[in-house]
């Protein structure tokens, strides 16, 4: 019986059923730990200072404020009233709700943005942030499978929208199949490997459109980000040397470009991005020489 059925699933012509059966697998263990979240969620509320509740009460009705408000119950240290009595986080979820109550922006478009605000390193919340929002769901490997299916399909279609220069929409998939492999976590070595393999792959993906929409410090985060776990991935240390130049960052770029060198003289591409950042920074001098003959007296 075994051996029959891992003959079924080794044929070619069952592999859509048996992705489908792991992809639905996934769900319903997304949706378990998304249940006992919401549990946990309003047992906290509950529990919480009459002024508290009465401060979220006004944003629940809408699920990507709801989303905001749930990170509040996410510390370790129980603070649910800070965060729901804390002046500024009510001005933000206030100035949010107007901004749906308008029509001036969706759901979605909210929660892009407001994603893209709180996961900026720039942002001195951005640390604590991704620590309270973080929740983790570790699956075994067949309903991995499921997942890492549906992060491919994301990050397929962004290279779709990509190859059309459909930037902006291929970042929107490019972050929902980031955000697939940030919420798992393999119960083998070999599981975390290919999450990981997959998490700096749509990174450096989402590092590209940063680059070609001229959003440099974001593109050197994201490919910041891969080189932290994997600090020889060449193809993250081209594309920060290439932001970082733009940003006329060139001692930067030429350490990057440097260690590209050192780990691979013929690297496609290499030769001509020295060359470019050699221009940039010829260009550079030029422009401050004469700024500074025209500041200094005759």
């Amino acid at each position: 019986m075994e051996a029959s059925l891992k003959e079924f699933l080794a044929r070619p012509e069952n592999r859509p059923l048996v992705e489908a059966h792991q992809k639905k697998e996934a769900r319903q263990a997304l949706r378990l730990k998304e249940k006992a979240q919401a549990l946990e969620f309003r047992e906290k509320v509950l529990q919480a200072s009459y002024e508290a509740q009465q401060n979220v009460a006004p944003f629940l009705d809408y699920p990507v404020l709801w989303k905001v408000i749930q990170t509040f119950t996410n510390d370790a240290r129980g603070d649910f009233d800070i965060w729901a009595t804390n002046g500024q986080a009510l001005a933000m979820l206030q100035q949010a709700k107007h901004l749906l109550d308008t029509g001036a922006l969706t759901e979605d478009e909210l929660e892009q943005n407001m994603l893209r605000q709180l996961q900026d390193a720039s942002n001195p919340g951005a640390a604590e942030f991704q620590r309270a929002a973080r929740h983790i769901v570790r699956l075994p490997t067949d309903q991995l499978v499921g997942a890492l299916n549906e992060h491919l399909t994301e990050r397929r279609t962004g290279n779709e929208h990509y190859k059309q220069q459909k930037f902006e929409k291929a970042l929107r998939h490019y972050e929902r199949a980031l955000s697939i492999v940030e919420l798992v976590q393999g119960l083998s070595s070999s599981d975390q490997a290919e999450i990981d393999s997959n998490r700096q792959t749509v990174l450096l993906n989402i590092a590209a459109v940063h680059l070609v929409t001229e959003r440099h410090g974001q593109a050197v985060d994201y490919c910041t980000q891969v080189l932290a776990s994997q600090p020889t991935n060449m193809k993250a240390l081209m594309r920060r040397a290439k932001a970082l130049a733009l940003r006329h960052e060139y001692q930067a770029a030429q350490e990057d470009l440097e260690a590209v060198r050192k780990l691979d003289p013929l690297h496609p591409g290499l030769q001509q991005q020295e060359q470019r950042l050699q221009q940039l920074m010829a260009r550079s001098k030029l422009s401050d020489a004469a700024l500074l003959q025209h500041m200094l007296p005759a």
